[in-house]
Protein backbone atom coordinates (compact mmCIF):
# COMPACT_ATOMS: atom_id res chain seq x y z
CA UNK A 1 0.00 0.00 0.00
CA UNK A 2 2.85 2.30 -0.59
CA UNK A 3 4.30 2.39 2.50
CA UNK A 4 1.71 3.94 4.26
CA UNK A 5 1.43 0.82 6.71
CA UNK A 6 3.57 2.82 9.23
CA UNK A 7 1.37 5.36 9.47
CA UNK A 8 -1.25 3.06 10.57
CA UNK A 9 -2.81 2.87 13.86
CA UNK A 10 -4.33 -0.38 13.80
CA UNK A 11 -2.26 -2.72 11.18
CA UNK A 12 -4.00 -3.75 8.38
CA UNK A 13 -4.66 -6.79 9.23
CA UNK A 14 -6.46 -6.32 12.62
CA UNK A 15 -8.65 -3.52 10.16
CA UNK A 16 -12.37 -3.50 9.18
CA UNK A 17 -11.17 -3.47 5.33
CA UNK A 18 -8.97 -6.60 6.44
CA UNK A 19 -11.91 -8.44 8.17
CA UNK A 20 -14.73 -7.88 4.91
CA UNK A 21 -11.50 -8.74 2.87
CA UNK A 22 -10.90 -5.43 0.65
CA UNK A 23 -7.43 -6.48 -1.28
CA UNK A 24 -6.20 -3.00 -2.32
CA UNK A 25 -4.50 -3.46 -6.02
CA UNK A 26 -3.76 0.86 -6.04
CA UNK A 27 -4.12 3.35 -2.99
CA UNK A 28 -7.42 4.20 -4.98
CA UNK A 29 -8.37 0.96 -6.24
CA UNK A 30 -9.61 -2.46 -4.22
CA UNK A 31 -11.59 -5.73 -4.91
CA UNK A 32 -13.21 -8.01 -2.79
CA UNK A 33 -14.69 -11.64 -2.95
CA UNK A 34 -18.79 -11.32 -2.02
CA UNK A 35 -18.96 -13.94 0.20
CA UNK A 36 -22.28 -15.11 2.67
CA UNK A 37 -21.31 -12.82 5.17
CA UNK A 38 -21.09 -9.75 3.13
CA UNK A 39 -24.96 -10.50 1.98
CA UNK A 40 -27.88 -8.92 3.47
CA UNK A 41 -31.27 -10.33 4.27
CA UNK A 42 -32.12 -9.82 0.42
CA UNK A 43 -29.42 -11.98 -0.25
CA UNK A 44 -27.60 -9.16 -2.26
CA UNK A 45 -24.39 -7.36 -0.87
CA UNK A 46 -25.59 -4.80 1.94
CA UNK A 47 -25.36 -0.87 0.86
CA UNK A 48 -22.81 -0.52 3.70
CA UNK A 49 -20.58 -3.01 2.31
CA UNK A 50 -19.95 -0.53 -0.26
CA UNK A 51 -19.81 2.60 1.21
CA UNK A 52 -16.72 1.48 3.04
CA UNK A 53 -15.11 0.01 -0.14
CA UNK A 54 -15.70 3.58 -1.05
CA UNK A 55 -14.53 5.13 1.94
CA UNK A 56 -11.91 3.06 2.20
CA UNK A 57 -10.50 4.05 -1.46
CA UNK A 58 -10.94 7.18 -1.19
CA UNK A 59 -9.17 7.70 2.35
CA UNK A 60 -6.74 5.58 1.20
CA UNK A 61 -6.13 7.81 -2.49
CA UNK A 62 -5.68 11.02 -0.59
CA UNK A 63 -3.66 9.53 2.51
CA UNK A 64 -0.92 8.64 -0.59
CA UNK A 65 -0.57 12.20 -1.27
CA UNK A 66 -1.04 14.35 1.95
CA UNK A 67 0.71 12.16 4.64
CA UNK A 68 4.03 13.06 3.49
CA UNK A 69 3.09 16.40 4.07
CA UNK A 70 2.36 16.34 7.89
CA UNK A 71 -1.65 15.82 7.17
CA UNK A 72 -3.98 13.36 7.92
CA UNK A 73 -7.23 12.45 6.19
CA UNK A 74 -10.35 11.89 7.66
CA UNK A 75 -13.79 10.58 6.34
CA UNK A 76 -16.37 13.47 6.13
CA UNK A 77 -19.42 12.56 3.71
CA UNK A 78 -20.28 9.48 2.15
CA UNK A 79 -23.13 9.54 -0.20
CA UNK A 80 -23.67 5.76 -1.78
CA UNK A 81 -25.80 4.33 -4.50
CA UNK A 82 -26.80 0.98 -4.74
CA UNK A 83 -27.95 0.72 -8.41
CA UNK A 84 -27.40 -3.44 -9.75
CA UNK A 85 -27.81 -6.27 -7.14
CA UNK A 86 -24.61 -8.53 -6.48
CA UNK A 87 -24.75 -11.84 -4.91
CA UNK A 88 -21.88 -13.14 -5.62
CA UNK A 89 -18.35 -13.30 -7.27
CA UNK A 90 -15.46 -10.35 -7.59
CA UNK A 91 -16.58 -6.25 -6.85
CA UNK A 92 -14.04 -3.99 -7.86
CA UNK A 93 -13.98 -0.06 -6.70
CA UNK A 94 -11.95 2.52 -8.25
CA UNK A 95 -12.09 6.08 -6.84
CA UNK A 96 -11.68 8.89 -9.49
CA UNK A 97 -10.59 12.21 -7.68
CA UNK A 98 -13.02 15.35 -8.85
CA UNK A 99 -11.24 18.12 -7.04
CA UNK A 100 -8.87 18.97 -4.13
CA UNK A 101 -8.87 21.69 -1.90
CA UNK A 102 -6.39 22.82 0.74
CA UNK A 103 -8.99 21.27 3.14
CA UNK A 104 -11.09 18.75 1.87
CA UNK A 105 -10.92 16.45 -1.24
CA UNK A 106 -14.13 15.10 -3.18
CA UNK A 107 -14.21 11.90 -4.79
CA UNK A 108 -16.61 9.82 -7.21
CA UNK A 109 -15.84 5.72 -6.92
CA UNK A 110 -17.87 2.59 -8.83
CA UNK A 111 -17.84 -0.30 -7.52
CA UNK A 112 -19.58 -3.61 -9.51
CA UNK A 113 -18.22 -6.55 -10.86
CA UNK A 114 -14.84 -6.50 -13.23
CA UNK A 115 -15.95 -5.59 -16.74
CA UNK A 116 -19.53 -4.44 -15.85
CA UNK A 117 -21.45 -1.90 -15.10
CA UNK A 118 -20.92 -0.13 -11.62
CA UNK A 119 -23.36 -1.61 -8.87
CA UNK A 120 -23.21 1.33 -6.91
CA UNK A 121 -22.41 4.94 -7.78
CA UNK A 122 -20.02 6.67 -4.32
CA UNK A 123 -19.10 10.71 -3.99
CA UNK A 124 -17.01 10.77 -0.89
CA UNK A 125 -15.45 13.39 0.69
CA UNK A 126 -12.21 13.59 2.75
CA UNK A 127 -11.23 16.21 4.91
CA UNK A 128 -7.60 16.76 5.32
CA UNK A 129 -6.23 17.93 8.51
CA UNK A 130 -2.84 18.65 10.12
CA UNK A 131 -1.70 16.08 12.09
CA UNK A 132 -2.24 16.24 16.01
CA UNK A 133 0.34 15.36 18.34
Amino acid sequence: MSGLEHHFVVPFERSFDAHYGLEYLEPARGRITVTPKLLGADGTVSSGVYAAIAESLASTGTAVEVVPKGLVPFGLNNSTQVVGEVSGGILEGLARCRAQGPSEWLWDVEIGPPGGPPSAICTVSIAVREKRV
